[in-house]
């Protein structure tokens, strides 16, 4: 990849702080190395993460309008991303599972309820985490 343009570093350096050090290096290290991997990484740096630099909302508002964008367009692998996010943005999972069944009325109920299995899955991974560094503290 060639140099990266301001944009982009900012993109990035704003990926990292909304997603938390883990999500983002666990997404960078599953990024494929290949032109589209790349053509797409770079639109997302530059143009959506630099986006949440702009005033006017924090990270847990942007949080919040993502879960919501997702469930109407029925995107699950980028729903566990930002239910991940959610949560590093301070949501809390009554608040997340609020937000996927208010959806319900908007986007349907096969989207919320599919938001609603994705989200269980994405909190029992988590807990399962925890429980795991938990066990290496001990």
């Amino acid at each position: 990849m060639s140099q990266l343009s301001e944009k982009q570093l900012l993109g990035l350096n704003m990926m990292q702080e909304f997603l938390g050090e883990e999500l983002f290096s666990a997404l960078r290290a599953k990024a494929r190395d290949d032109l589209p991997g790349k053509v797409g990484a770079e639109y997302i740096a530059e143009v959506c993460f630099s986006s949440y630099a702009r005033p006017g909302l924090e990270f847990r508002d942007r949080a919040l309008m993502n879960l919501g964008m997702l469930v109407a367009l029925n995107r699950a692998p980028e729903l566990k991303i930002h239910i991940r996010a959610a949560l590093k943005n301070g949501l809390s999972e009554e608040q997340i599972c609020e937000a996927c069944r208010h959806a319900m009325v908007y986007c349907g109920v096969p989207a919320g309820r599919d938001a609603l299995m994705v989200a269980g899955q994405v909190f029992e991974e988590e807990k399962q985490k925890q429980k795991a560094e938990g066990a290496k503290l001990a």
